[in-house]
């Protein structure tokens, strides 16, 4: 049997395995819920926003800006600020803000939703002896892929599931056009896909070190925090120095520890440069190949 057709048996599998246990039906349901809670909060303090700057342009007398073009401008020195980059806050601006705001608290909520789903993942397979079956059908390395590719397909289609429930609301609400939600919605979506992937990856190979799932639980818990722990430093050095005669349109300097965190690299998928662009697809989905060969190599040296 060629790899591919390895490959696709087990991803199927795990599909069908994920979506059919109870945490994953239960997680996708909260991941509804709460995308749809999210979302009514947001949209409620963004009738607020806009009634404010309504009430400061009429107290101004400014009469050539619009409430949108306002808003727009508003979030382009926000967006600015957030993603350290003049060009992807600009390009972001003019999307829905629900939008922008759910495409930062999916990316925050992945870790959690790979950790529950993830943990297991090959040392499920191990503690219960199943992983003999495949193996004696199909390569190491091909098992070891398609876990990978079974569990980012599962979590893309969790954060999906989200993002459904947000568009329908922002439509719905006429926050925005059907055309509009749907074009920068997929945009957002797509972004987050090879940032998943590097969770994913981690996950899997973690997970592969183990043959009991609680230990692998444990470890992969203690990886995800170790990673925020150094993110949340490096954060806030990048973020509270403001010098004194900074403008509006000031842009942070990165910390370069902020670089070895997946969620940065947002900015760099969601930038209107192409090249900016082609780094962060570069680094995430290399991160993720490198973690998917190191857990191949050890997989294939475990005694099963």
């Amino acid at each position: 049997m060629s790899p591919l057709r390895e490959i696709w048996i087990i991803f199927l599998r795990e599909l069908r395995r994920n979506f059919r246990s109870v945490k994953g039906l239960i997680l996708l349901a909260i991941t509804v819920l709460g995308g749809g809670l999210v979302a009514f909060l947001l949209a409620e303090s963004d009738e607020v926003r806009k009634g404010e700057i309504a009430k400061r342009l009429a107290e101004r007398n400014i009469e050539n800006m619009s409430v949108e073009d306002a808003l727009i401008e508003t979030k382009r020195l926000g967006l600015t600020w957030w993603f350290a980059d003049k060009d992807t806050g600009a390009h972001v601006a003019p999307a829905p803000l629900l939008l922008v705001f759910l495409f930062t608290v999916s990316l925050w909520l992945v870790p959690a939703v790979v950790l529950v789903l993830g943990f297991d993942s090959v040392s499920g397979d191990v503690q219960h002896r199943t992983v003999r079956y495949w193996a004696l059908r199909a390569r190491r390395w091909s098992f070891v892929t398609s876990k990978f590719l079974g569990l980012w397909a599962t979590c893309s289609v969790v954060a999906l599931a989200m993002h459904l429930v947000i568009w329908a609301m922002i439509v719905i609400r006429g926050e925005a056009t059907f055309a509009a939600t749907l074009s920068w919605g997929f945009r957002f979506w797509l972004a987050s896909v090879p940032i998943i992937g590097v969770w994913c990856a981690s996950s899997v190979l973690v997970s592969g070190l183990f043959r009991t799932p609680i230990l692998s639980l444990l470890l992969n818990g203690g990886v995800f925090f170790l990673w925020w722990l150094l993110h949340v430093p490096a954060w806030f050095r990048t973020y509270s120095h403001i010098p004194e005669n900074a403008g509006l349109d000031y842009v942070p300097t990165p910390s370069k520890w902020l670089f070895i965190f997946p969620n940065f690299y947002d900015r760099f998928l969601l930038s209107p440069q192409v090249s900016q662009a082609l780094i962060g697809l570069t680094v995430t989905l290399g991160f993720a190949a490198v973690c998917v060969a190191a857990s191949s190599v050890l997989f294939a040296k475990r005694d099963l």
